[in-house]
């Protein structure tokens, strides 16, 4: 084998490893920013069943 065979490996793999690591860091922050404006639990929905619940059915459906 040559050595221009494990240098490109090399550069191909360093390049992987390098995309990896910034989207996992990518990947951190969007979970961060959407933790920070999470409010908890809704107030007016005791039952758990989100807004449809709230609303009564239309009678001409």
């Amino acid at each position: 084998m040559s050595i221009s065979m494990f240098v490109t490996g090399f550069v191909i793999f360093s390049c992987y490893l390098a995309v990896m690591i910034w989207n996992i860091n990518n990947g951190h922050k969007s979970d961060e920013k959407e933790r920070r404006f999470d409010h908890g639990a809704d107030d007016i929905d005791a039952d758990g069943m989100g807004d449809f619940s709230r609303f009564p059915k239309r009678l001409d459906d």
